[in-house]
């Protein structure tokens, strides 16, 4: 009855990919900065497709889905409020903006699932 759409999620996915494209975009401002903003830059990204990951999964709780997700987008505002003194508040921002919009669309997506399913039964 509904086709639900291909997952978004996977290693070439569209999140994913998003966010391998911000990871790329801004690696050579933090590298500027310093080493150690360069893997803490890698390590928030990683934490990011960590919660993707938890995300795609269906066995997870929606719960914990979305305890994580408030996590991370502190996580996210802490990080950039943070680097926003070497970076500059508009580049902060920026970087804040795009890593939140992809995770929005994340849990949009992932919302849009739970409904496929329960109209699926």
């Amino acid at each position: 009855m509904f086709e639900k759409p291909v997952s978004p999620f996977s290693s070439r996915g569209g999140f994913r990919r998003l966010l391998k494209d911000v990871e790329r975009r801004y690696s050579d401002a933090f590298a500027e900065v310093g080493p150690g903003a360069l893997s803490g830059f890698k390590h928030l990204i990683d934490c990011i497709e960590g919660f993707l990951d938890l995300l795609a999964d269906p066995k997870t709780d929606f719960r914990v889905k979305l305890m994580d997700y408030v996590k991370v987008k502190a996580d996210v505002a802490e990080f950039c409020r943070y680097y926003a003194r070497w970076l500059g508040d508009p580049l902060a921002e920026k970087l804040k903006h795009e890593i939140n919009q992809a995770l929005e669309e994340a849990v949009g997506w992932w919302g849009q699932q739970e409904l496929y399913d329960i109209m699926e039964k």
